[in-house]
């Protein structure tokens, strides 16, 4: 396969399997009563990590920082979250999940891997898998 041709049918593959999570998630995040990116937001608030900045949680989430402003705004109108000082400097603002926030994320991460495409993967598999994906991912 020439180059640009690899390239293009990766580029379709990861295209098309980020539909398929897509559509196999949208059942459960309205029985968790959750949008596509409040959904985003739940998830990648690790409760066992130092709470982020909220700058780097729309970095992370690619979006401006009023986005996450309005997304913790939702969170914190459910209870799922609280934006709070950052533990080292008090100027920064950070989220935190609450222990409702903590359970919802749970869920969402069962109906995640309940509904994955990845499932047919076995362990090794999906480790490597994990660990090209990084690496591709690494510089952005």
């Amino acid at each position: 396969m020439v180059v640009d041709e690899l390239a293009a049918s990766l580029l379709y593959q990861v295209m098309a399997l980020a539909g398929e999570v897509e559509g196999r998630m949208h059942s459960g995040l309205e029985r968790l009563e959750l949008t596509g990116p409040t959904a985003n937001l739940l998830w990648i608030l690790d409760p066992d990590a130092e709470p982020q900045p909220l700058r780097k949680l729309a970095a992370l989430m690619r979006c401006d920082p009023s986005n996450i402003s309005l997304l913790s705004a939702q969170l914190e109108e459910r209870r799922l979250a609280e934006r709070r000082p950052h533990p080292r400097d008090g100027r920064v603002r950070t989220l935190v999940l609450t222990a409702e926030g903590r359970d919802v994320r749970e869920r969402l991460l069962a109906i995640v891997a309940r509904q994955s495409p990845f499932a047919r993967l076995d362990d090794e598999e999906q480790s490597r898998l994990r660990s090209l994906l990084a690496k591709a991912l690494a510089d952005l």
